[in-house]
Parts: structure tokens; sequence; C-alpha cells
């Protein structure tokens, strides 16, 4: 937040927890009184948060316009409620604009009643000059005397994020070749299976738990990796595939995956596969490894894709472009 070149004030906000540990709601406190003082001519809601459904109350009583920002998508694994839909839809009538993430996102908020002709894309990502930096120094400045081929997966062990498919595909990948190594970053209440799973079937020479790294620490694993695994079952976007592929590294997507429709060109800026096809994850992984130069152009045109097209200027293009569409308006 120190890097901001605006003035903001963060709220503070009680947590509440869901049974599932990935959910949580945020009760916003004091956002009526910053409305109140700040007088805005038109506010940014969080997708369908509790602040958006406050926004939305105050609205039926004063004039409060307001664009809706947001990442939500269709997923097939879990339909919404009646009452979740009648809650986005209500909210979605009132709202004067909208900002997705990307086309899932643009198509799930016009499902819910938005006019297509008011959802600009403010694409999502993140600093990727810092990735991009700090994995150059790597790669410049270390030499590895590794001879395996890194594989590397960054994100949540949870149940949503699938890592036991990979593991599998692992299991059958080292009776074909040697000479691979699966680096798996973060941590969640799945690990303790996941390496029960990874002993139980003599994995220990192949997979490499590294636990929860910072982001200045993320640049090493990219400099040394050969590939990215991005298996989830459903993200509804997907900021590791960004700064997988500002990395420069073939990555593997999963349809599943809000990101991948707007980042990977298949066969060009990656590669889209629904990992249930074990055989052809299999594989393709085994045709990276093997075609070194071809893999290295499509990580470079990954690089190129990202550095042009998913930039924090373009992000806030897209807010800008709602901004200036709800106006004219009026």
């Amino acid at each position: 937040m120190s890097e901001c070149k605006f003035d903001y004030e963060l709220l503070p906000s009680r947590k509440i927890k869901y049974i599932d540990s990935e959910k949580v709601i945020f009760t916003y406190s004091g956002l009526f009184r910053v409305i109140s003082k700040e007088n805005p001519c038109i506010i940014i809601a969080n997708a369908f948060s509790l602040a958006t459904m406050k926004i939305w109350w105050r609205s039926l009583f004063k004039k409060i316009p307001y664009i809706i920002w947001s990442g939500a998508i269709n997923n097939k694994y879990r339909a919404d409620s009646f009452i979740r839909k009648y809650q986005r839809k209500i909210v979605v009538n009132k709202a004067s604009g909208f900002i997705a993430y990307g086309t899932r996102a643009k198509e799930y908020l016009i499902s819910l009643g938005a006019k297509k002709e008011m959802v600009e894309i403010g694409i999502n990502t993140v600093d990727i000059q810092f990735y991009a930096n700090e994995i150059r120094k790597y790669r410049e400045n270390e030499i590895s005397n590794d001879d395996k081929r890194h594989l590397l997966y960054i994100g949540d062990l949870s149940p949503r994020k699938n890592v036991l498919k990979v593991l599998k595909i692992i299991d059958n990948l080292v009776k074909l070749r040697s000479d691979i190594m699966l680096d798996i970053v973060g941590d969640g209440n799945e690990r303790n299976k996941l390496e029960k799973y990874v002993a139980d079937n003599n994995l220990n020479s192949f997979v490499i738990f590294h636990g929860f790294k910072q982001r200045e620490e993320i640049p090493k694993f990219m400099a040394q990796a050969d590939c990215f695994l991005f298996q989830t079952d459903f993200d509804i976007w997907g900021l590791v595939l960004v700064e997988a592929m500002v990395a420069g590294l073939p990555c593997i997507a999963s349809v599943h995956a809000g990101a991948t429709e707007d980042l990977i060109k298949d066969g060009v800026t990656g590669f889209t596969m629904d990992f249930c096809e074990v055989e052809k994850v299999i594989e393709r992984i085994n045709w990276i490894l093997e075609n070194p130069e071809l893999t290295n152009k499509i990580g470079h045109n990954a690089c190129l894709f990202i550095s042009q097209n998913v930039t924090l200027e373009k992000s806030a293009a897209g807010f800008v472009r709602a901004i200036i569409k709800k106006l004219q308006i009026e």
C-alpha cells in the first residue's frame, strides 16, 4: 500500500469465516461514514460482497451510482442457489456499470442481467515488472548444479486446487522418465494428505513441498522451472498464471480457470488442458521437456503477451472507460 500514489483509507473490518477455510466475509465497518464524508459522484464496489450490498441498500434511499468490479464466473461444480442468484441480479439491476476481470467474468455479469455494452474489462493482473526483473536477476546470477527438469506448482493446498491430480500425473510420469522434480510452493489444509500420498507411492525423490513463501521468494522457483502447472478445478481468475507467463514459462493451464480463456492461446502462449485427461497431460509435459527450443519460444510469447496486454495500465484503463461511460450517460 505504501506504493499507492493516491490518498486512501483502509476500513477496519471483522472477518466472518465459513466452514470452508477459503471463504470469508468482511464487514467493512464505517463504510457509510466514509461515503457521507466523501460524497462521491460514483462508487466502485467489489463484486457481490457485503460492501456492495450495503451500497445497494443505501442507493434505495439516496442516489449513489455504483459500478460493480467483479471476477465471478459460472462454477459448474456449484450451482448458485435461488437466493444467491436473486441477490446478485437485484444488485446488478441497479448498478450503473461494470468492470470484469476478463471474458468469462463479463459473460457471467451479462447472464445476471448486465447490458453487454456496459461491461468493460479491466484485466486482472499484478505488478508484472517486479516478477520480470527479479526472475531475470536469478537467471543471470545463479548457476544451478541440479540436473533435474523442474515442474512447478504455486498456490493453496486445498481441495479446489486439486494438487492430488498433479501427484497422480507425476506418479505415472516417473515410470517414463526419472529426471523430473515437482516443486510445490504453498500450504493448506490438504498438505498432510498430499505428503502421505507422496510417501505411500515412493515419490519423495520426485516431489518437494517448500511450504508457503513470500512474494519476494517466488521468483527463485520460477527462474529454475521448466514448466508451470495450473491444474485448478475452479478459479475465478488465477493471478499466479499471470506471474508464471511473465516469467517466460511454458504453462499448462486448466480449462476451469477464468484466466485461461484470456491469456492462453493454445500452442502459442501456453497450453489449455483438462487435467482429468491424465494421459494427454503426461504427453504434453513430455513434449515440453523434450522440445526446449519450441517451448522457449512459447515462453517468450507468453511473456510478451502479458507485457503488452496484462499490465496495471491496461487494468486501470478498464476502470477509466467504465467511469467515463457512466459520466457520459449522465
